[in-house]
């Protein structure tokens, strides 16, 4: 008798549930979780990233190749290249806003070891994050769906996970700048075979932002503050449309030779 599988948007649909319990709950039960700089918050993260490793292998039912997740050179390797290619990324954003916006960098409050626990802080919530979206879910609209309404969906899922909060137009440009955030991080998991590359891109990314430019939503201390000296433009958004300039290239960038990126996923996922 062949075995039951839910529908792999309904699956998709449970992953950002159960994000959302894991990310916006994990405050309500764990003193400082949703802090970037604590320890409660370190191990908040870890644990969460644990409980999605094993409900994808659980779920795979297998070691999982499908998701490039062992723990050798080439993963050390994918991960280093991804969290580079994240700062390079967040890094290239900001002089192209700065081009917008006349400001400089000035010295932040955040110490050394607050710096490690924002490391790896981002590098569990990334982990985490990764799983819910390009593991399982996404392997599985794929089989069912093909590459592109796969993407297409988990990105939309994705954006809505950074929706608390967020109302009117400001919802709309978080869903859109997530959205193409997590295109890339489909992307570079896709061309890899591995999701180390894409978590080492989603970490790097979001470390960059927040702890070392302080340019984020500063909910912690960062090694740098951009001071503004004169008012930011009140026709357009300048931090968002730079950053979404940026994404799109190097989004244009990972889809160079579409074929055989389609050939490698199809390969990686047998």
């Amino acid at each position: 008798m062949p075995s039951f599988r839910l529908n792999p948007v309904v699956t998709l649909f449970l992953w950002l549930v159960a994000a959302f319990a894991l990310i916006w709950t994990g405050p309500l039960f764990v003193p400082a979780a949703d802090s970037t700089v604590r320890l409660a918050a370190l191990l908040w993260k870890a644990f969460a990233a644990s409980l999605a490793l094993v409900a994808n292998l659980a779920l795979l039912r297998q070691s999982s190749p499908l998701l490039g997740l062992t723990l050798d050179l080439r993963a050390a390797t994918l991960l280093f290249l991804g969290v580079l290619l994240g700062l390079l990324l967040v890094g290239l954003w900001l002089a192209s806003f700065r081009l917008l916006v006349p400001f400089h960098m000035v010295s932040g409050t955040i110490t050394g070891i607050e710096l490690g626990y924002a490391l790896c802080i981002y590098l569990f919530g990334a982990l985490l994050e990764e799983l819910a979206f390009r593991g399982h879910a996404l392997i599985r609209l794929r089989e069912r769906y093909g590459t592109i309404a796969a993407i297409t969906l988990v990105s939309l899922a994705f954006g809505l996970l950074h929706l608390p909060g967020m109302t009117g137009v400001n919802a709309v440009k978080i869903v859109a700048l997530t959205g193409l955030s997590s295109l890339l991080f489909c992307l570079a998991y896709l061309r890899s075979g591995s999701l180390w590359m894409a978590i080492g891109l989603h970490a790097g990314m979001n470390f960059m932002l927040h702890s070392i430019l302080g340019a984020g939503d500063g909910r912690g201390p960062s090694l740098l503050k951009p001071l503004y000296t004169q008012a930011l433009p009140v026709a357009y958004d300048a931090a968002f449309w730079s950053l979404m300039l940026v994404q799109s290239a190097f989004a244009v960038a990972l889809l160079v030779d579409w074929p055989r990126l389609l050939r490698i996923a199809a390969r990686n996922t047998r």
